[in-house]
């Protein structure tokens, strides 16, 4: 009878050292689909919201929500403490309960925030005027170009604070910026070439652009012509 060899201890370790290798050379590539996908369903939301706007601007003759500074009724979202989340004023374009989710980056745990703002979005204040300031909220008929003009952006877990993002207020700083958690180039926050960030636009579209960008009043100033 014929009698069947095995395989060696010497050629077994050889076969795991190679598999092993094979594994360390696809983690990187694995790491990065899961990061681009978390990145698209990210976009997703963003266009959710951004769609749900457009809802309440046509039902508001035109007229924007407030970016949740400090509580006033017309807040696009409800997240200061003892507030009803349900209440928000997009809430009822989005479905009939409010779905944190929606509101959040899947790349986003929403730990570190700072004042306990538990989501990942803010809203241009520009356009949602902070009632403090003395501003109404915009029109969409004062809007030029409403296609390149950002109304919403996923901000910094550095920066975020509340439902606003005011960039004009401070020139940056540091501060009310881009994150850049997609893409992860850069170490400053302040940095304006430090990668891409999910925005939504007035029209609402959404992309991924260059931070640069958004510190661009052609983008972020929605009352500039073009």
């Amino acid at each position: 009878m014929r009698r069947h060899r095995g395989f060696t201890l010497i050629e077994l370790l050889v076969v795991v050292g190679i598999i092993a290798l094979l594994l360390a050379m696809l983690m990187p590539s694995l790491a990065r689909a899961r990061e681009q996908a978390k990145q698209v369903q990210c976009l997703s939301n963003m266009r959710q919201i951004a769609c749900a706007f457009v809802g309440y601007i046509n039902n508001n003759r035109g007229k924007f929500p407030r970016p949740a500074v400090e509580p006033e009724p017309e807040d696009w979202i409800y997240w200061s403490g003892g507030r009803n989340p349900d209440e928000g004023v997009i809430v009822p374009y989005l479905g009939t309960r409010f779905q944190p989710e929606i509101y959040r980056c899947p790349s986003d745990d929403c730990t570190a925030h700072l004042w306990g703002y538990n989501y990942s979005y803010s809203v241009n204040e520009i356009i949602c005027s902070w009632k403090g300031r003395g501003r109404d909220t915009l029109n969409i008929s004062q809007i030029y170009s409403a296609s390149d003009k950002i109304l919403l952006i996923d901000e910094s877990i550095d920066t975020v604070d509340d439902g606003c993002w005011a960039w004009q207020w401070l020139d940056g700083g540091g501060r009310n910026v881009i994150s850049n958690r997609h893409d992860k180039n850069a170490e400053r926050v302040s940095d304006p070439n430090a990668g891409r960030g999910n925005v939504a636009f007035v029209d609402g579209h959404a992309a991924f652009i260059a931070r640069s960008a958004s510190f661009d009043p052609h983008y972020y100033d929605a009352l500039l012509p073009n």
